[in-house]
């Protein structure tokens, strides 16, 4: 499938905003319970994996993965085993 150009500057923006979100919301996050340490670690790949798409200009590959990524987060934090911290605006959760 070829992307025409508009829309192929229109899905680098938005993986390059994604990937923004995704890594403050990794730096602002404290894990609550042990639980979700794996999958932490899980995330953290998954940003390396989407700076590789990145620096490749994949950036289709690159949105998929931040999408991905913060569905984990929330879904993380919904549960309560992290705290997001400052980037708790992002999240699908109560805000206190």
């Amino acid at each position: 499938m070829r992307i025409e150009k508009n829309n192929e500057d229109f899905i680098r923006e938005e993986a390059l905003k994604e990937f923004d979100r995704i890594s403050f919301a990794i730096k602002e996050l404290r894990i609550l319970n042990k639980k979700a340490e794996r999958v932490i670690e899980l995330i953290k790949s998954y940003q390396e994996d989407a700076e590789y798409f990145l620096k490749k200009k994949k950036y289709f590959e690159a949105f998929e993965i931040c999408v991905y990524v913060f569905g984990l987060l929330d879904t993380l934090a919904n549960l309560k085993l992290i705290d997001p911290g400052k980037a708790r605006k992002h999240y699908k959760i109560e805000q206190e």
